[in-house]
């Protein structure tokens, strides 16, 4: 009899441990729900945004610790599921690119599995961030040789360009500021070679043809000059100094009325320009219009800051002055 109670109170110890841990099971199945969470996909691609196969994809929660992998298929896609919630940190990389690292947020607990695709992640290789890096140093030289430029230091100017065109023989940033100093040191020749060179390049940039056309203008070759000053002046009409300079040229070329129709373009841009103003009127001094060119003396002068600018604006009008009357 008492072996039979024996055996009756194992086995009610049996069930009120086994009712115990199916409790226990029941009590914890929502939370062991939420431990699968979240259902990640994407892609990683490159910066041409073709897929990047074979990619880590390495989460850790910062919490835990605790690492989840994965790699990019052929397709350069990835699938994370049954992410917990937590915040992650998340490295993506491969071999021959740049590791990229940031943060992935999922701390809100979820009921469900949620869906969520992720943003593309965009990979650059190491010979692109190679070539950025150059490209970035040669953007500093760059730099550097206009602030000497700026500051006539011409010689340093020249010297830093020319060992940049030794590295980057076809960089039009590199031939156009060559020809710039090249114009400035008056060494023509070299410095239409270098512009010439620009605007094989990059056709539509106008400062290398008004640069030609500076060169030519001071080889005396004025219809070469004419020619690559219109140019410019096609391609940037807003330019008063080139402009300006045509109407000089045209001028000289005693094509007074041709010189006269650049010359109020130049000032319709730049009104308060006082040589601009004196050499229109000029112009009407030529055509024999005298009080027309008084008229622009006058305004010239009103816009003068120099002294002797002044003077010599004053004279010339008390002069025309004397010549109306007579």
């Amino acid at each position: 009899m008492k072996a039979k109670t024996k055996k009756l109170n194992r086995s009610l110890i049996l069930k009120v441990c086994l009712a115990g841990w199916l409790g226990l099971l029941a009590a914890s199945s929502p939370s062991f729900s939420q431990y699968r969470e979240y259902h990640l996909f994407g892609l990683v691609v490159d910066t041409e945004k073709q897929p990047v196969p074979a990619a880590e994809v390495i989460l850790q929660d910062k919490a835990t610790s605790r690492n989840y992998q994965v790699k990019t298929d052929k397709n350069g896609r990835y699938v994370l599921s049954g992410l917990p919630h937590g915040i992650y940190q998340v490295t993506v990389k491969k071999e021959g690119y740049e590791t990229r690292t940031f943060e992935w947020v999922f701390s809100q607990p979820q009921e469900r599995m949620q869906r969520v695709e992720m943003q593309n992640i965009v990979l650059t290789s190491e010979k692109e961030m190679k070539l950025a890096a150059e490209a970035k140093e040669a953007k500093q030289a760059l730099d550097q040789a206009m602030e000497m430029i700026k500051q006539n230091n011409l010689e340093g100017a020249l010297n830093l360009l020319q060992d940049l065109q030794k590295k980057y023989p076809d960089d039009s940033n590199v031939c156009y500021l060559l020809g710039l100093t090249f114009g400035r040191l008056h060494r023509y020749d070299q410095a239409v070679v270098e512009l010439t060179k620009v605007t094989q390049l990059v056709p539509q940039f106008a400062p290398a043809y008004q640069q030609l056309g500076y060169c030519y203008q001071n080889l005396k070759d004025m219809d070469k000059a004419l020619e690559y000053y219109k140019k410019s002046a096609e391609l940037d009409p807003t330019n008063s100094a080139n402009l300006y300079n045509l109407g000089l040229i045209l001028f000289e070329m005693n094509k007074i009325d041709d010189a006269l129709n650049y010359l109020e373009k130049a000032l319709a841009v730049k009104a308060d320009d006082v040589d601009i103003l004196e050499m229109i009127a000029r112009c009407y001094v030529n055509k024999g219009d005298l009080p027309k060119a008084v008229e622009y003396l006058e305004k010239a002068r009103s816009f003068a800051q120099d002294e002797e600018k002044i003077k010599f604006l004053n004279k010339f009008i008390a002069t025309l002055k004397e010549q109306i009357k007579k």
